[in-house]
């Protein structure tokens, strides 16, 4: 599989760059705040700089890898144009955020959780681009690159479990959450950060129930751009799991003060709060593989003679 190689050279540089180009943002966030200029960059630690640099690295460095990979159209991803992709983004965002909704409820009232007296509204337009932006650029690299990259020389089945496996594994590779202080940031503080992802995994229990939310979404994700042969539902479906849970921290907290006392029932939410972790959240994805389901059998139809 040389194309599939090749997004692993795409990944591994987009580490490298992200590594070398966060000193400097860093620093110029520094020298803005001291001059006076503006104090908005400043206020990110080293941690939180690295991240979003190799999630901005990764959108500038994808299309220069497909250019290599020798991607001529989109119908070599297995993605066409879809014509009821408005209502796919709509249902996915729907269900999705709705059930995440009634998971909230239920946590509201076996009062393990309780509504925040003073919400932080302004997180709330953050929440907004963040579902919209994570959404739409992993959606593109994994269920877009990787996914129709495997189908290339995989049958669909295991080309979704290739790409979910690798979905679980790099939402886990992420910079520890480190107090390193801004006089010690150096050139290489990026390449040290970024290998000591070890050090940000959780538990054994919280990892093992996170990976296992991570591999059903990443499941219906794949099942969903495989039978609509679009990124539309999944987009939305991200979209609206995003949303939703972020949305779920500005309103409500645990009453323990620890999520974990909750498991194996309910837990806290890792990987920048997005991925939910216990026996309910992995019931509720569950149900909405379901729903997707029903929906991919007895809905959707523009491409289903094509792939049954």
């Amino acid at each position: 599989m040389p194309a599939f190689f090749k997004i692993l050279v795409y990944l591994l540089v987009v580490l490298v760059a992200g590594a070398l180009v966060a000193p400097p943002v860093f620093w110029l966030g520094q020298s803005l705040a001291a001059s006076g200029t503006s104090d908005w960059l400043a206020g990110f630690p080293f941690h939180r700089v690295l991240s979003r640099c190799f999630q901005v690295s990764a959108i500038v460095l994808l299309w220069p890898a497909l250019r290599w990979i020798k991607l001529r159209r989109l119908s070599e991803l297995n993605l066409r144009r879809n014509r009821v992709a408005r209502t796919d983004a709509v249902f996915g965002f729907t269900v999705a955020l709705g059930l995440i909704v009634l998971l909230a409820a239920v946590y509201a009232l076996t009062g393990w959780f309780a509504f925040r007296p003073d919400p932080d509204w302004a997180r709330l337009g953050r929440i907004v681009l963040t579902a919209a932006a994570v959404s739409g650029v992993e959606e593109a690299i994994f269920r877009g690159v990787i996914l129709g990259v495997c189908l290339w020389s995989l049958p669909r089945r295991g080309a979704i479990l290739v790409t979910t496996l690798f979905f679980v594994v790099v939402h886990f590779i992420k910079p520890a959450k480190s107090a390193i202080a801004p006089a010690d940031v150096t050139w290489t503080s990026g390449f040290t950060e970024a290998l000591n992802f070890v050090n940000a995994l959780p538990d054994f229990w919280l990892l093992v129930y996170a990976a296992a939310s991570l591999f059903v979404a990443g499941w219906i994700l794949g099942v969903a751009a495989v039978r609509t042969r679009s990124l539309w539902l999944p987009i939305g479906l991200h979209a609206g799991w995003v949303f939703g849970q972020q949305t779920s921290g500005v309103f409500l907290a645990p009453v323990h003060g620890d999520a974990a006392q909750l498991l194996p029932w309910v837990g806290p939410n890792l990987v920048s709060g997005a991925v939910p972790t216990g026996l309910l959240p992995l019931a509720v994805l569950l149900l909405t593989g379901f729903l997707v389901q029903v929906y991919l059998r007895y809905v959707f139809r523009p491409v289903a003679s094509a792939l049954d």
